[in-house]
Order: C-alpha cells, then sequence, then structure tokens
C-alpha cells in the first residue's frame, strides 16, 4: 500500500470517527452497519498484508465473537438481557462507542505499519541448552504450585477442590472456601505458563526421543493454570508460545492458515472448558453445549457494555482515569493493605450487574474513563500498540527479545478481550515478571550454545597438536 493511499485511508478513517461522535447515539441500526463495515475492511486489510500480524487478527477475532455477534443479536433480535439485567436502554450508545473502537484501532493499526513498513518475517534458529530449558520449565510449574498450595494454607481452602471439573460446585468452589483475599498468591500460578512459552524452544531443540520430559512438563503446567477453571490464564500463555513457535519454526509456516486453525481451537476448547467446569447437575458435555458456551453470555462483552453505557455518564459521572490510576495500588496484596479501595472499574460493573462478575472489552474502561474521546484516542493508540509489537517482533534477532514480546502480546490481547486493566495486569504480573526474568541478559536461560561442529560443541573437539620434535644434543 503506497504512502498515498494510506494517507487517504488514515483521513477516510479519522472524518468516519469524527462523524461517529457527533452523531446521535439512538440510530442502532446505522451503527451496526458500520461497525460491520469497518471490521470487515480491517479483516481485509489485515489478511492482504505482505507482513500477517497474528496478534492484530486475533484482536479482529475477538471483536467479532465477544462484541459484534451479541451486537446483532442485541440490535437486530431485541436479545437485550443479561444475567437478569435488561440492557436494551444502552444498545445504540454501546454500538456507537464499538464503532469508534473499531475505527480507532484500525486507524493506529494503519499508521503504525506506514510509520515502520515490515520487510518481511525474520526467523530465528536458536540454539539454546537443552539443561537450562528444563530447570526454567521446572521451576515455573513448581513456582505456580507453590503459588496453590499457599493459597490454600493462607485461606484455608481445600486443594481437594482445586480441579473444577470433579467437583460438585465447579467454577469457584475452591475460591470461594477462602477465608480472606489472597488472591495475589493464587495468581502466583501463572507463573507456570513460563513452561508453555519456553516449549516451542525446548523442543525445536532436541530429537523425538528426548521430547517426553519437556512434554510432561507442559502437561503438568497446563493441569496448574486450567485446574481452577480460568481459561484466560492459560489462553495467555498458549498466545504466547504459538508466536515463539512460528518465529523459530525451521519449516516455512503459514501464519494465515494458523490464525484461522487457531481460532478454531481456541473457540472449541473454550466451549468445552466453559461446559467442564460447571456445576455437576450442568456439566453434560455435548457438542450443542461446547457450541453454545464460545457465544453464550460469559462472553458476551457488548450487552455489559451497554448496561454501563445507559448509567454512564446518566448516573454516575466519568472515572476521569481513575480505574488507570488503580495500577500501581492494585499490585499491592491485600493482605499487606488491607484498607486499599476496590478497583473503580469493578466497583462500578458491580453497581448493575447484580454480582454477576460481568466484564467489558478495555475501549469500555476507555469510555468510562474519559467518554468518547477517550475511546478514540484509547484506541488509535492501542491499534498501534498491537501493530508495533507484531512488527518488533517480526523484525528481532533476538530471542530474549521475542520470548518477552510475545509474552506481553498475549497480555495485551487478554486486556482488550477484558477490560480492568488494573487486575489484569496484577494477575499476569509473575508471568511477565517471570519472563523478564530469563530474558534479561545475565540469565543462561536463553544463552545462545555452539552446535554441533562449530568451535566450542563437546560433540567435536579440535584435534590434538602433535608434539614438535626435539633435536638431540
Amino acid at each position: 500500500m503506497s504512502k498515498c493511499a494510506t494517507g487517504v485511508y488514515l483521513a477516510a478513517l479519522l472524518l468516519a470517527e469524527v462523524g461517529i461522535a457527533h452523531a446521535p447515539a439512538s440510530a442502532g441500526a446505522f451503527w451496526l452497519t458500520l461497525l460491520l463495515t469497518v471490521w470487515i475492511i480491517a479483516v481485509i486489510w489485515a489478511v492482504t498484508r505482505h507482513s500477517f500480524s497474528l496478534p492484530f487478527a486475533a484482536i479482529l477475532a475477538a471483536m467479532f465473537l465477544f462484541v459484534i455477534y451479541p451486537a446483532i443479536a442485541a440490535q437486530i433480535f431485541h436479545q437485550t438481557t443479561i444475567a437478569g439485567i435488561d440492557a436494551s436502554a444502552g444498545v445504540a450508545r454501546a454500538l456507537q462507542i464499538a464503532a469508534l473502537a473499531q475505527c480507532g484501532m484500525l486507524a493506529g493499526a494503519i499508521a503504525a505499519r506506514t510509520a515502520r513498513p515490515a520487510a518481511g518475517f525474520r526467523r530465528l534458529r536458536p540454539m539454546l541448552s537443552s539443561s537450562h530449558l528444563d530447570q526454567a520449565m521446572r521451576w515455573s510449574v513448581a513456582g505456580g504450585i507453590g503459588g496453590i498450595v499457599a493459597y490454600s494454607a493462607a485461606g484455608g481452602a481445600s486443594l481437594l477442590n482445586y480441579f473444577a471439573f470433579t467437583t460438585a460446585g465447579g467454577y469457584g468452589s475452591f475460591t470461594s472456601q477462602s477465608a480472606g483475599n489472597y488472591a495475589a498468591l493464587l495468581a502466583m500460578q501463572c507463573i507456570a505458563g513460563l513452561a508453555l512459552v519456553l516449549l516451542p524452544l525446548r523442543l525445536g531443540r532436541t530429537n523425538v526421543s528426548r521430547r517426553l520430559g519437556p512434554l510432561l512438563l507442559a502437561a503438568l503446567a497446563v493441569f496448574v493454570l486450567l485446574g481452577g477453571g480460568q481459561r484466560g490464564r492459560f489462553l495467555v500463555p498458549a498466545f504466547a508460545a504459538l508466536l515463539i513457535w512460528l518465529k523459530t519454526s525451521d519449516k516455512g509456516r503459514r501464519p494465515r492458515r494458523i490464525a484461522v486453525a487457531g481460532l478454531i481451537v481456541t473457540v472449541t476448547l473454550a466451549g468445552l472448558i466453559g461446559v467442564a467446569r460447571g456445576s455437576a447437575d450442568t456439566r453434560h458435555v455435548t457438542v450443542s453445549t461446547a457450541l453454545e458456551q464460545p457465544f453464550g453470555s460469559g462472553n458476551n462483552l457488548f450487552l455489559p457494555l451497554a448496561a454501563m453505557a445507559s448509567t454512564v455518564p446518566g448516573q454516575f459521572t466519568y472515572l476521569g482515569g481513575a480505574s488507570y490510576l488503580d495500577i500501581p495500588a492494585y499490585a499491592v496484596p491485600r493482605a499487606l493493605w488491607p484498607g486499599k479501595p476496590q478497583d473503580a472499574i469493578l466497583a462500578l460493573t458491580r453497581t448493575f450487574d447484580n454480582n454477576a462478575g460481568l466484564a467489558v472489552p478495555e475501549f469500555g474502561e476507555m469510555y468510562v474513563n474519559f467518554g468518547l474521546a477517550g475511546v478514540v484516542i484509547g484506541s488509535v493508540l492501542l491499534g498501534a500498540l498491537v501493530e508495533v509489537l507484531s512488527l518488533r517482533l517480526s523484525r528481532s534477532g533476538s530471542i530474549r527479545e521475542s520470548v518477552f514480546i510475545a509474552v506481553c502480546s498475549g497480555v495485551l490481547l487478554y486486556i482488550f478481550a477484558r477490560g480492568a486493566i488494573a487486575a489484569i495486569l496484577t494477575t499476569f504480573e509473575p508471568l511477565l515478571v517471570a519472563a523478564a526474568l530469563i530474558c534479561r541478559r545475565r540469565s543462561p536461560v536463553l544463552d545462545q550454545v555452539p552446535g554441533p561442529g562449530e568451535p566450542g560443541s563437546p560433540e567435536i573437539q579440535p584435534p590434538a597438536k602433535p608434539a614438535s620434535p626435539i633435536a638431540a644434543p
């Protein structure tokens, strides 16, 4: 795409955003049409580019599953009730917000791509130490298990109820038994995700006969991450592992096909987990129930956004950035700060969701903080950040940088899909810190080692020099 065409494209998007922001919020059909049109344009732009961005494609997929699909159901089929809440009053406003967000993210992505065009995807062939990778995987799994055990010991929750797929109460049985707020300890289980991130590097470093140990460690990490029934704690490191696999694969993988396959696997897995983690009387895993889960109320981010849009600024004033200022305070465990104030975005949500635990997308948090202007500016920055990370990953010649970018991309994707940035950053803080530690230069985990036939390789030693003859006196 030429710079002239890109400039026209960006100007059209910015004019569309200005029109959306100043148009009346009552024309729901118009906003839905505009939202769908811009989303389709974004998909075409993402698929037809020379350098494919898997993180941006994942954002578009999440936008359709969690926002556009339920928005169609609300606007056309009048399905506007969730968790006993009638959100019909805010549907048109929510469509306006979503359309603004989609335009902003596309504009930001195009601007980032135009500022630094991608020359192509640079693949790495790192030669890493198998023993160092194994040790890091073992420590990460041990850290995840330690967090669960510490949470149980501190709060009194029974470890027998941790595995949500076999308990009578299902998801939430383990945490509901805790006598205190020790969520920071339970978040330590996310460290186990590092084992999944390192798995592609470990499998690419050894032959088939020596892959059983790393695979067993990865399976244990999956048990730690999914045992409580929370899908996000598994999906974030799994997405990062996929990026690392693409970066280091010996074969030229086709990322577009992988994106489609990954979407199908993610939707299927999310549906199966959603059904299996239910209570014993609702735990009926069938094809129909598994397909209903990804498109059910648990993944509906549009109606909570509509309910929020109907109360802000009508009943409550804009937060003015309060939920973003909560990020430093949220990192302090409540056990150390008993009087710590509640997260502003969660406090606002609980005023209308009947404690159902509803979530809004990140652009919903932008709206309740700064209104429509916040949605425009924040979405442009979000789209640009996603593309900057993707471009940096594609160009990077450092495996340390690539691993950290992959983890950050996974966390950013989850922030978009679930909002409440302070809570999410706190949840994945252990994983981010663990990734930063192994990616620092002093860490030996990702140090390059000589390959076979290279100087210093243990497999090939230099021949000994023959002793020089000494003339007899």
